[in-house]
């Protein structure tokens, strides 16, 4: 697959890294899912941390009839259980997720589990190399960072009901330090199908935000973003309603999409909350989904709720 950019990604990347001494080392799997007909967004999501000892993360799926984790149709998230395991390419964790590394970098075969009320099976196809963050570059200065598009195929078992998934959606994997204090807002905007995949990253404001990184793939051909806008109409409770993005890509080739909210959930964190909102996007006459993932300060975004900002 060709690519303007050098990916940096090696196979060893698929599997836990050697460790700083420092205490907050952490290590991310994460993979999204969707299913736009019953406005589904969902995350598998694994975090290691070998030096605490613990693993953390579960699965999450929510829908339009709810956006709290009590109220969503499937929510679990653990803190602190026992470190996953290997067994050559399949990474093992007490969550209930497992991943198979089928080809590295860019095939993974994914499990969920719980003990009571869902399996899922799926499949990952990436659409592009994977695509590392410059070091330096927030939200991660001081951690390992990779984004990559695939299609993912499967089916989930809810409460005894089938729900088959063909979707184009968004991974990554990061490892570094990583603290639970001194979060600031992050906008993370991602859309895939394909022909083109877009992912920014933008540093939010209370007006327009900054898109500061990111990528575009058109086809086989992907480029770094070099700067943009991304612009929000929010609800009365500061939830997404729809946005603007507008970029510009190192080519100087410039994209510009709008995508209206289907769907949401509010993922709470220690000192953070992190707004998930699935997204129907149109691009030149057709329909693309993605997602917005929003990071406030918990006390920002209590600020703004009761501001109506």
């Amino acid at each position: 697959m060709m690519s303007s950019l050098e990916s940096g990604f090696v196979a060893t990347d698929d599997y836990l890294h050697a460790v700083s001494d420092n205490f907050y080392e952490t290590e991310t799997y994460w993979f999204s899912f969707f299913v736009p007909e019953r406005n589904i967004g969902a995350w598998i999501y694994t975090g290691v941390r070998q030096n605490a000892g613990v693993t953390h993360g579960g699965m999450w799926l929510w829908d339009h009839t709810a956006v709290d984790p009590w109220g969503i149709p499937f929510y679990e998230n653990f803190s602190a259980l026992k470190l996953p395991t290997f067994d050559g390419a399949t990474l093992a964790s007490p969550t209930g997720a497992t991943i198979e590394v089928v080809q590295p970098g860019m095939v993974y075969n994914l499990r969920y589990v719980d003990r009571k009320r869902i399996n899922a099976e799926l499949a990952f196809h990436g659409l592009e190399q994977p695509v590392a963050l410059r070091r330096g570059t927030p939200p991660y200065p001081a951690a390992s960072h990779y984004d990559q598009t695939g299609h993912v195929t499967g089916h989930v078992m809810l409460d005894g009901e089938r729900i088959d998934v063909d979707c184009y959606a968004m991974r990554d994997r990061s490892w570094g330090p990583r603290t639970e204090r001194g979060y600031g807002r992050v906008g993370y905007t991602w859309l895939a199908d394909p022909g083109c995949s877009l992912l920014t990253y933008a540093a939010p404001t209370d007006r327009t935000d900054d898109i500061h990184s990111g990528y575009i793939r058109r086809g086989d051909d992907v480029t770094r973003i070099i700067g943009g806008e991304r612009k929000l109409v929010r609800s009365a409770c500061s939830l997404v309603d729809s946005l603007e993005i507008a970029v510009v890509d190192e080519n100087g080739t410039e994209l510009a999409v709008t995508g209206r909210a289907r769907s949401r959930m509010i993922l709470p964190a220690a000192t953070s909350v992190c707004v998930n909102t699935l997204l129907e996007f149109e691009i030149d006459g057709r329909t693309v989904y993605g997602e917005d993932q929003e990071v406030w300060p918990i006390e920002r975004f209590r600020q703004a709720r009761l501001s109506g900002n």
